[in-house]
């Protein structure tokens, strides 16, 4: 029970943590309510005119005529969110989705672990999050411990952010441990400063020196977001086109 409890308090902790370097990176922040799914949801604007991030957006009221056959024309507000530095209609959504996995750690039984700093730590990935959607992706936490001027114990973290289907670039995808029962466990061991030190003789772990830290593979404009966009702009066009005709 006190075991379980343990887990609970340094999942909230990683989740807490990640969720304070997303929004210092502009990125709002969703925890799901009842979670089924993914632990966090994303959203962040970007204008496609200025090739840039916002936060916030600039809001315009305008007041407009509509015209009904019943009855006189009528003056109604629309608001229209824009961006707040070219002030144009051009801005777009990004979502992300984030399922988060904390890992304390454990020290290996060797004499020399204690003086090296290395942990094992347990990634527990599910296969039933790896969906043809390349907005998804996993947030692996090792909180660390960290040690202060004055000697003492800190809890610090390393983020490991990647997409889901890099999962294949260090595990067998093809285990019956993630096919059958969806609760394949990766050990790595790690030391205080996010190194991989494992040495595996099928996959190369230098892929961790890549995902360390890596919050900016959430800013890429993924390729789905590309095609969705384009199609946007051809209903917005399209719209516009009809709205000039009549």
């Amino acid at each position: 029970m006190a075991e379980e409890k343990d887990k609970k308090v340094i999942g909230l902790y990683g989740e807490m943590r990640l969720a304070m370097e997303l929004h210092e990176r502009d990125w709002q922040v969703y925890r799901a309510y009842i979670d089924d799914k993914f632990d966090f949801v994303i959203t962040k604007s970007y204008c496609t005119n200025c090739k840039k991030f916002f936060k916030e957006t600039y809001t315009r009221t305008t007041e407009n005529y509509t015209k009904n056959s019943d009855t006189k024309p009528r003056k109604v507000k629309a608001v229209t969110n824009l961006c707040k530095e070219c002030e144009k209609n051009t801005l777009f959504m990004l979502v992300r989705f984030i399922q988060v996995k904390t890992s304390e750690g454990k020290t290996p039984e060797s004499k020399n672990s204690l003086t090296t700093g290395l942990k094992n730590y347990s990634f527990h990935a599910k296969i039933r999050y790896h969906l043809a959607d390349s907005r998804i992706f996993y947030a692996w936490i090792q909180v660390i411990d960290k040690i202060t001027e004055k000697d003492n114990k800190e809890k610090d973290a390393i983020f490991f952010i990647f997409h889901t289907d890099d999962v294949e670039k260090f595990d067998d995808l093809s285990l019956d441990s993630y096919q059958i029962t969806d609760n394949q466990k990766t050990s790595l061991t790690i030391s205080n400063s996010g190194e991989v030190v494992k040495k595996g003789k099928k996959y190369n772990y230098d892929f961790f020196k890549h995902a360390k830290n890596n919050f900016d593979i959430s800013d890429e404009i993924r390729e789905d977001e590309k095609r969705w966009k384009i199609q946007l702009d051809k209903n917005f066009n399209s719209k516009n086109e009809t709205k000039r005709k009549t």
